[in-house]
């Protein structure tokens, strides 16, 4: 007589399963939540820092160029004080240009001969200033970024630059 084979599975190898999906399930929730904390929160990190570093690079490179007797800091309606500078500066051609950096909203703007261009939407808060009252050729250029990360969060980074003289 030849055994039958049974088939399925027993109420005990059911339940062993059940109960060891219910512990990864349990201990990698948590773990995959971390990690996609950590990697949001690094992706903010280094956006705000490639903003910063390419605005302050803009900003250093055309204020060295200003004509010192033309450098006004205020600020645009309605936006925090200081958070505006406006020069007069020599463009390649020879001709004589105004520019300009500001704060709209958290949004920050160049802006030259008409034309408007978007350097970074992560700003925070933006403020030109002299730290010397007895040197105008010296410009103080501090800088607030922020981005979103997770839950409503933000990440925000202060960076400043010191001392950007004005070489004319």
């Amino acid at each position: 007589m030849v055994a039958k084979k049974k088939r399925g599975y027993t109420l005990v190898e059911v339940m062993m399963t059940v109960a060891i999906l219910g512990t990864v399930v349990g201990v990698a929730s948590p773990l995959l939540m971390q990690m996609t904390n950590f990697w949001r929160m690094t992706s903010a990190r280094y956006n705000i820092q490639r903003d910063v570093r390419t605005s302050l690079s803009m900003i250093n490179r055309f204020t060295r160029q200003a004509q010192s007797g033309t450098v006004v800091i205020d600020q645009v309606t309605g936006q925090p004080p200081s958070s505006r500078v406006q020069f007069s500066y020599t463009n390649s051609a020879g001709a004589t240009a105004t520019m300009q950096f500001y704060q709209s909203g958290k949004d920050l703007y160049m802006s030259t001969a008409g034309k408007t261009t978007l350097l970074s939407s992560n700003l925070a808060y933006i403020a030109f200033t002299y730290p010397r009252t007895d040197d105008v050729s010296i410009i103080s250029v501090a800088m607030t970024m922020q981005s979103p990360t997770y839950r409503g969060g933000k990440k925000a980074l202060q960076l400043s630059i010191q001392k950007v003289r004005i070489m004319n």
